[in-house]
This record gives C-alpha cells, sequence and structure tokens, in this order.
C-alpha cells in the first residue's frame, strides 16, 4: 500500500526561466538534476518536488497546488511581491491556517500557507 509521497512534479515549458523562479524569485536549493537540466528536484523537508520539462507532462493552470509552510506568511508574500509575483489569491484565513495563491511562469498553482 501507500506509505509515503515520493515526489511532486511540477511541468515546465522553459527550463531555465524556472530555474531562475525556483531558485532565485523562491529561494530553492537544487538537488539532483538530469536530462541536461530540464528536470530539477528540490528537497523540502520530506518532500520532494521535481520541476522540469517532459513532454508527457504539460503545465497547466488547473493542475495539482503545491503549498509551501513558511514562517512568517506576511513577510514571504511582501518579499515575492518585490520580486513581480502577483497573487491570485490574497491572504486568507482558515480555522487552522494562512494562505495566499500565486502561479509560476508557466500558470502552475503555487501556496505560502502557515499552519496556526
Amino acid at each position: 500500500m501507500i506509505k509515503e509521497v515520493a515526489f511532486i512534479a511540477i511541468a515546465v515549458s522553459d527550463k531555465e526561466r524556472a530555474r531562475k523562479f525556483y531558485q532565485e524569485t523562491l529561494e530553492l536549493k537544487p538537488g539532483y538534476t538530469a536530462m541536461e537540466g530540464a528536470w530539477v528536484e528540490y528537497e523540502l523537508g520530506a518532500t520532494t518536488i521535481g520541476v522540469g520539462c517532459h513532454p508527457a507532462w504539460q503545465p497547466s493552470r488547473d493542475g495539482t497546488t503545491v503549498a509551501f509552510e513558511v514562517d512568517d506568511i506576511d513577510a514571504t508574500i511582501a518579499k515575492l511581491k518585490e520580486r513581480g509575483v502577483t497573487f491570485d489569491l490574497d491572504k486568507t484565513e482558515s480555522p487552522v491556517c494562512w494562505m495566499a495563491q500565486f502561479r509560476d511562469p508557466d500558470g502552475n498553482k503555487l501556496v505560502v500557507h502557515k499552519r496556526k
């Protein structure tokens, strides 16, 4: 049976644009790379985020959403806005968290998230 998430894949159309966004804008540190840089894995705690150009996976504005846990959601939102990120969903509160949604350059949904 299923015991854990192995990785989350985010399809992109331009490996250099994606690398710049995920490494410079979001400040993720690259780990394993393959396919001449068309696939890059970022280790975040126990989760691996794979970002890549692959013919079987196409970017979609309606696909999977990845939520990144942050220490200070307001500071993170401010920093991302300074870097040109536009939010689709401004900071919203639920009974258990705060979150705000934005998109990568291919339109994939991403969320900054802070548990209460």
